[in-house]
């Protein structure tokens, strides 16, 4: 029964997995455009004297969705910042205690953002931007959509731990770390 329950999330994991390349690639996209927007204001700028009255609003509103697009990836990878130093201390009872209350309180985080970034956007629709005249609630509608998306990888997280037996972190707890291990937990490179 447990084998099953297991495979199902391996399942659903590997499906989100996809969207997370999705998004990757939206985010990807998002950074070339602001890049290259942000490079022709400055030539246009500095050489032509005669800048973009628009491009301080665009590079905002996609930067703000870049933002709020890459928060989840990391949220599902389970690799925002922690105390390690702390929690690798901890019996192993209390550690996942720790993860499930950990994912817990991100799910509530995550519902008010949703709420309030509801409430925010609505607010900001019919208001436009003085250069591009695009609507203001666009800054504010990323809350809402990596309120989703976190909420949702997040309450995938908190299944897995719920799920993951004691041995697992037992198992986690005795296993040697490598040099290349140890930096990718604590932020490194890959």
């Amino acid at each position: 029964m447990n084998d099953k329950r297991e495979n199902k999330i391996k399942e659903i994991r590997a499906v989100v997995e996809k969207v997370i390349t999705g998004e990757k690639a939206v985010c990807c996209a998002l950074l070339i455009i602001m890049l290259l927007i942000t490079f022709f204001q400055v030539v246009m700028r500095f050489i032509f004297n005669s800048p973009f009255s628009w491009s301080e609003e665009l590079t905002l509103i996609f930067l703000v969705w870049f933002g709020y697009l890459c928060m989840p990836i990391d949220i599902f990878h389970d690799s925002h910042a922690a105390l390690y130093f702390l929690y690798n201390r901890l019996p192993v009872a209390l550690k996942k205690a720790v993860d499930i209350m950990r994912h817990g309180l991100l799910m509530w985080l995550f519902s008010q953002m949703i709420v309030y970034g509801y409430t925010i956007t609505k607010l900001n629709m019919p208001k436009l931007q003085p250069a591009t005249r695009v609507s203001q609630g666009w800054l504010f509608a990323p809350l809402i959509v990596g309120g989703v998306l976190m909420l949702i990888y997040c309450a995938l997280n908190l299944l897995t731990t719920i799920l993951k037996p004691l041995d697992a972190y037992r198992k986690e707890a005795e296993t040697e770390w490598s040099i290349e291990q140890l930096n990718k937990e604590r932020g490194g490179t890959e």
